[in-house]
């Protein structure tokens, strides 16, 4: 197997900048690229005409993902975005006036705004509220009741890079008769998830950050359980079982995740996603945590040793991520843009600087990022 550092050569994107902004969006690495150009050239040809072999694709892609999260593939669905998933969710539950769902206070607008468009079925959303960059377990408790039906969070906190440990929240949630929805977008691709070990219910990711695919494809997982609690809120011709039987109307639909596939799906998309994925687990998910955390220590220590404020929470390294955020001595957009103009892209978030480097980025690069910043 190659060693991390032999896979750099497969991102072209280091040859220009010290790319630093994964949490954002990641590069696509060469085989990904090169995937989307083949099935491009197919696409342009006819070299394939019909879905049967599109179809043997998506299925091949759907074990990446189920492989990725430790789920079968009868639990995957393939969608557009992670507000596309967390929707399905969100709409396919039978809520009654007086529910409540907890949501965090520092969560990206994803993961709220599905569940605030609850509110017109006499829905509550709460918020757990952040302390010192953390969404500790009894601020998620205090805002539960025995009409709490959800807790939705992300795996890691998109502006402080906080890890949610969501084992722990999973058995607060069976303790008090609630679902667990996820957004994963954030950790997935650098961090190892087990969505049986944490006892995840729902989870939605895209695959652009983290996971290095391209823009408009991710995926929904559904544990299998909760299949018969999540009603159809959108039929389509795709999401049933004899699909290709174009006159016949009363097929079923398929008793599994597929449902939720109600049209054509984005093939270029799963391509992509499908090579990209296929990289990252070949690398192994444990190795590229370990390569991720050691470089998000070596930039800790040198943040440190200039005397920045760091928001990041960082004394337990089960609570972080690949996301470093840290007070800058300067307004966060004029020194990102100044930055950029050296070759080193970050994200200025709100009053932070935020650093998400990937596997295949260098102490060395994290070394031009401090002397820039000074």
């Amino acid at each position: 197997m190659d060693t991390l550092k032999d896979l750099r050569h497969l991102f072209p994107v280091t040859q220009r900048y010290v790319y630093l902004n994964h949490a954002s969006t990641g590069p696509l690495p060469t085989p990904a690229v090169e995937a989307m150009i083949s099935f491009i050239a197919q696409r342009e040809g006819r070299e394939e005409a019909g879905l049967e072999s599109w179809d043997e694709r998506v299925a091949k892609v759907r074990g990446l993902v189920a492989r990725l999260i430790h789920a079968t593939v009868e639990e995957i669905a393939f969608v557009g975005s992670t507000s596309h998933g967390l929707n399905i969710v969100a709409a396919g539950l039978d809520w009654q006036a007086g529910d409540n769902v907890v949501c965090a206070e520092t969560e990206f607008p994803a993961n709220v705004y599905p569940w605030l468009n609850l509110r017109r079925k006499g829905v509550e959303v709460r918020f757990a509220q952040e302390r010192q960059g953390r969404i500790p377990l009894e601020a998620i408790a205090e805002q539960m009741d025995d009409r709490t039906r959800m807790v939705a969070l992300s795996f890691v906190e998109f502006f402080t890079g906080y890890r949610n440990d969501l084992a722990a929240v999973s058995g607060l949630c069976r303790q008090n008769g609630a679902l667990l929805c996820v957004d994963g977008i954030q950790g997935l691709g650098a961090l190892p998830l087990d969505v049986n070990e944490c006892g995840v219910d729902f989870l939605a990711a895209q695959a652009p950050k983290w996971l290095l695919g391209p823009i408009g494809i991710g995926f929904l997982y559904c544990r299998r359980q909760r299949l018969p609690e999540l009603d159809l809120a959108m039929g389509g011709w795709r999401g049933v079982v004899e699909h290709e039987e174009f006159f016949r109307y009363d097929s079923g639909w398929f008793p599994n995740a597929r449902r939720f596939e109600v049209g054509s799906l984005n093939y270029l998309g799963v391509t992509g996603m499908g090579a990209s994925l296929q990289l990252l687990l070949d690398a192994g998910i444990e190795r590229i945590e370990a390569r991720i955390l050691a470089l998000t220590d070596y930039l800790l220590a040198r943040l440190k040793a200039d005397g920045y404020d760091i928001i990041t929470p960082h004394a337990c390294r089960g609570e972080r991520s690949g996301i470093i955020s840290f007070v800058p001595k300067e307004d966060p957009e004029t020194l990102t843009e100044r930055l950029k103009a050296a070759g080193i892209i970050v994200s200025a978030r709100g009053p932070y600087i935020r650093v998400s480097p990937h596997f295949y980025n260098t102490e060395a690069e994290i070394e031009r990022l401090i002397e820039a910043v000074r």
